[in-house]
C-alpha cells in the first residue's frame, strides 16, 4: 500500500477515555500554543491523531542536498535498522534502572515499530533509502550525545537538562520520556533533516515521508507508555493524573507539533544564505529546545518519588522485563 499523503490511515488507541489533559500535559499544550504551533489536546477518542501536518505545504527550496552513506550505514538496507536496534538494546541493558533508560527504551521501541511497519508494508514510504539514512543519522546523533555525556564534554542545553533531571531522579518517567523526545526531536532532528535533505533529485518534497512517521508514533504510543509503566514507573499508566505529561493524547499531539516545527527549522537551515544566517537559525533551535526542556523538567511531582520509583524498577517492575 502506498502512503496516502492526505493521511487517511488513522489508528485508534484502545482503552482511552476522552478526557481533558491537565497538569504538566496542559502546561506542555499551553506552551505549544504560545510558541505558535497548532497542536491541541485531543477532543475525542474517535480521532486521536488528526493528520493536520500533512495539510501544511512545504516551503519552496532550491537546495538539493541528498542522503549518502553514513557511519554504521554504508548502504541503505534493513540491516541498518538491525544494527541500530542492537546498539539500543545494549544501551538499555547498560542503563538498567538509570532514569536515562526511559528514553533509551522509548527510542528502542519506536525504532522497532518503524522496522515492523516497513516489513509489513514495504511501500509505506515513498523513498525507503532516504528514510533509512535519516534514521541512522538520527540515531548517530543520540549515541554521540550519550558518549559526550560519559566523557564529561559540553552538551546541548536541552540534553543537559534531560540528563541532569534523570540524574537527580525526582521527576516521573513521563517527564523523562518527554525530555528525551524534546531534546532528540526539537534539538537534533532539524540538523538531521538538513543533513539528508528535504527534496528529491527531481525537486519533489520529502515532507510526506516525514509526516507519515506521525502515524507510526501513534501506533507505538500506547505500547511504549505501557512498557515504561511496567519497567520503570507504574504511575505513568494511570490516566487523568495531574502530574502525568502523557495523560490523554496531549503528549502525542505535542510531539506532532514539534515534528512540524522540525521540518520548518530544517527548511530554515537549508535556506540560510550565510554562516551568520545559519548560526541565527541554529541558535533559535537550541534556545527553543532548551526552553521546552526547562518547562517539562520544572514540576517535581510527587516530591521525593525517586526512592519508590527506583525500588519498583529494581524489583523487576511489573515483571514485564
Amino acid at each position: 500500500m502506498k502512503h496516502d499523503p492526505g493521511g487517511n490511515h488513522h489508528s485508534r488507541l484502545p482503552g482511552r477515555k476522552p478526557t481533558r489533559a491537565k497538569g504538566i500535559a496542559a502546561t506542555v499544550t499551553a506552551v505549544v500554543a504560545l510558541a505558535g504551533a497548532t497542536a491541541t489536546p485531543a477532543r475525542a477518542s474517535q480521532d486521536p491523531n488528526p493528520p493536520w501536518p500533512q495539510l501544511l505545504p512545504p516551503r519552496p527550496l532550491t537546495d538539493r542536498t541528498q542522503p549518502k552513506p553514513t557511519w554504521r550505514c554504508h548502504k541503505a538496507t534493513m540491516r541498518c535498522f538491525a544494527d541500530t536496534i542492537r546498539r539500543m538494546k545494549k544501551l538499555q541493558r547498560r542503563y538498567g534502572c538509570d532514569h536515562r533508560g526511559v528514553f533509551a527504551t522509548t527510542y528502542l521501541l519506536l525504532t522497532q515499530q518503524m522496522r515492523e511497519t516497513i516489513r509489513k508494508n514495504p511501500h509505506y514510504f515513498h523513498d525507503l533509502r532516504w528514510l533509512i539514512y535519516e534514521d541512522t543519522v538520527f540515531a548517530n546523533f543520540y549515541f554521540r550525545v550519550i558518549d559526550a555525556d560519559a566523557r564529561g564534554k559540553p552538551l546541548p542545553q536541552a540534553w543537559k537538562i534531560a540528563f541532569d533531571t534523570a540524574k537527580r531522579g525526582d521527576a516521573n518517567a513521563g517527564q523523562d520520556m518527554l525530555l528525551g523526545i524534546n531534546a532528540h526531536v526539537q534539538r537534533d532532528m532539524p540538523f538531521v533533516l538538513a543533513t539528508v535533505g528535504l527534496r528529491t533529485k527531481k525537486g519533489e518534497t520529502r515532507k510526506p515521508d516525514h509526516d507519515v512517521v506521525n502515524q507510526i508514533l501513534s501506533d507505538a504510543y500506547e505500547p511504549i507508555v505501557s512498557a515504561i509503566g511496567h519497567r520503570y514507573d507504574s504511575l505513568v499508566t494511570i490516566t487523568n493524573a495531574s502530574w502525568n505529561p502523557l495523560d490523554d493524547f496531549a503528549g502525542l499531539e505535542t510531539v506532532k507539533g514539534w515534528r512540524e516545527g522540525v521540518w520548518r527549522n530544517a527548511e530554515r537551515l537549508l535556506d540560510a544564505k550565510t554562516a551568520a544566517e545559519r548560526k541565527q537559525v541554529s541558535d533559535s533551535i537550541e534556545q527553543n529546545a532548551a526552553a521546552w526542556a526547562a518547562s517539562i523538567a520544572a514540576p517535581q511531582i510527587p516530591p521525593g518519588y525517586r526512592a519508590q520509583r527506583d525500588a519498583y524498577c529494581r524489583a523487576g517492575g511489573a515483571k514485564a522485563g
